[in-house]
C-alpha cells in the first residue's frame, strides 16, 4: 500500500495538482509516480525485532492536571490506564518527567505562520512574542525556537535557553517578514477574513480566490508533516505553538464533491501526518486562532463530532487535515481568542513544566492504517488528562 506518497512527492515540488475550473472548482488532489519495485533489505534476526518493535511500540506524552487545573507530576504508574480501542494495554514503560531537570525537556517552537496570516497580523504576533519574552528571566526553562513558515517548509532556528539570544533571533526576522503566496496582492490588498480561513460561508468566489486555498492548505499540510519527519530523530517531545487561524479547510460549497480517489488521498495523508506526528512526540498548540463561523452544512470545527477520528477513507475530507483537528489528535490546545495573547502563551508553557512518559506495545494492523482510539484514565476524581486521541496502526 502506498504511504503518504503525495506529501513525500509534494515535498520534491511536482506531486498535487488542482482540478479546477472556472464553472466547477475541485480541491487539492494528488497524483504520483508508479513506485519502483521493493528490494529486500538483509536484516539480523535482532535487527528484523528491533525494527518490528519501533513501529509497533506508541509512545505518549501525557499530561495530567488536578481538579483545580495544576499540573501533576507525582502520581505512579499504578494510577493510569491506557485505553486503546476501549481495550487496556499493559504498559512497556512509565516515567515522571519534570520540568529543565529532565534528560531530555519539552523543547518549544513559536511557529510565525506567513501563509495563512497577513503581513499586519504577523508584526503584531510577533511584537507580542517580544512582549513574552521580555517578561522572562534570562535563562528560559525549556530550549524554545523560532520558526517561520513562509513557503515550502518551517524554517526553524537552534533551540536555545538564553533569553536575550531568542529575542536577537526574532528581531532580526521582523524586519523582513511579511506574508508570503496569495494572501496578499502586490499593494498588500488583503481578502475578507471569512476568505483567509477558508470557512465556506462565502458564495460566489472566482477561480482564483479557490486555488489560492488549494495552494494555502497543501503547503501546510506538507509543512508541518516535514517539521514532524525531521524531528522524529530528536530526542524528547516538541510543542509547537502554531499562531494564527491556519489554513482552510475547504469546505467552500464552490469545491466539486468530494470523488472516491480524493478521500482515499485525504485519508493516506491524514494517516501519514498523523503517525509523523506522534512519533515525534509533537503536542501542536494553535494559538490566537480565532474559528471564523463555518458553514452550518460542513463539519462544524466546533462541534465534537469534527474532532472524531477517522477511521477510513470514506469519511475523509479536508476538514480533517486542518489545524485544529491535528492540534486535538496530538493532544493540544485550540486558544481561539486573539485577545490576551500573553495569558495563551503563559498557559500553553505552563503544560511544559511536566508530563509523564508511557508506552505499549501495539498490536499488528490487520491493514493499512487501521484506526484506534486511544484513552488514558487516571483514578483520580476532577482530574484531566491531555494527550493523543488516536494512532494508526502498523501491519
Amino acid at each position: 500500500m502506498l504511504r503518504l506518497q503525495s506529501l513525500s512527492a509534494l515535498l520534491a515540488g511536482a506531486a498535487f495538482f488542482l482540478s479546477l475550473n472556472a464553472a466547477s472548482p475541485g480541491r487539492a488532489h494528488a497524483q504520483s509516480d508508479t513506485p519502483a519495485a521493493p528490494q529486500l533489505i538483509p536484516r539480523s534476526a535482532e535487527e528484523r525485532a528491533q525494527r518490528y518493535l519501533d513501529t509497533h511500540r506508541i509512545l505518549l506524552s501525557v499530561r495530567v492536571f488536578d481538579a483545580s487545573g495544576n499540573p501533576s507530576s507525582d502520581l505512579s504508574e499504578t494510577d493510569f490506564t491506557v485505553l486503546d480501542n476501549h481495550k487496556p494495554r499493559n504498559l512497556v514503560r512509565f516515567q515522571s518527567i519534570r520540568g529543565a531537570s529532565a534528560i531530555a525537556p519539552v523543547r518549544l517552537v513559536f511557529v510565525l505562520d506567513a501563509v495563512n496570516n497577513t503581513s499586519r497580523q504577523l508584526r503584531d504576533f510577533e511584537k507580542q512574542i517580544e512582549k513574552f519574552l521580555l517578561q522572562q528571566k534570562d535563562q528560559l526553562a525549556n530550549p524554545t525556537s523560532i520558526g517561520v513558515f513562509s513557503g515550502a517548509t518551517i524554517d526553524v532556528e537552534e533551540p536555545t535557553l538564553e533569553r536575550n539570544t531568542l529575542l536577537d533571533g526574532l528581531r532580526s526576522l521582523a524586519s523582513h517578514l511579511h506574508s508570503t503566496g496569495c494572501l496578499e496582492d502586490e499593494q498588500g490588498e488583503t481578502p475578507p477574513p471569512a476568505w483567509l480561513a477558508g470557512s465556506g460561508n462565502l458564495h460566489g468566489l472566482a477561480p482564483g480566490a479557490l486555488n489560492c486555498m488549494n495552494q494555502r492548505f497543501m503547503t501546510s499540510v506538507s509543512a508541518l508533516y516535514t517539521l514532524a519527519s525531521h524531528q522524529a530523530h530528536v530526542a524528547g517531545p516538541l510543542l509547537v505553538l502554531w499562531i494564527g487561524p491556519g489554513w482552510p479547510i475547504l469546505t467552500n460549497r464552490e469545491f466539486r464533491s468530494d470523488t472516491p480517489d480524493l478521500k482515499q488521498n485525504f485519508f493516506e495523508q491524514l494517516v501519514g501526518v498523523s503517525t509523523a506526528l506522534r512519533e515525534a512526540q509533537i503536542t501542536l498548540d494553535a494559538v490566537a486562532s480565532p474559528n471564523i463561523a463555518p458553514d452550518p452544512a460542513s463539519p462544524d470545527s466546533r462541534n465534537d463530532a469534527f474532532y472524531a477520528g477517522i477511521s477510513d477513507e470514506k469519511s475523509a475530507r479536508a476538514g480533517n487535515l486542518g489545524l485544529h483537528a491535528l492540534a486535538h489528535q496530538t493532544g493540544g490546545r485550540i486558544l481561539r481568542s486573539t485577545h490576551d495573547f500573553d495569558a495563551q502563551i503563559r498557559s500553553c508553557i505552563a503544560d511544559a513544566a511536566s508530563y509523564y512518559l508511557l508506552a505499549f506495545d501495539a498490536p499488528p494492523a490487520a491493514q493499512y492504517g487501521e484506526y484506534h482510539a486511544l484513552e488514558v484514565k487516571i483514578d483520580r476524581p476532577g482530574w484531566t488528562v491531555r494527550t493523543n486521541t488516536l494512532y494508526y496502526a502498523e501491519q
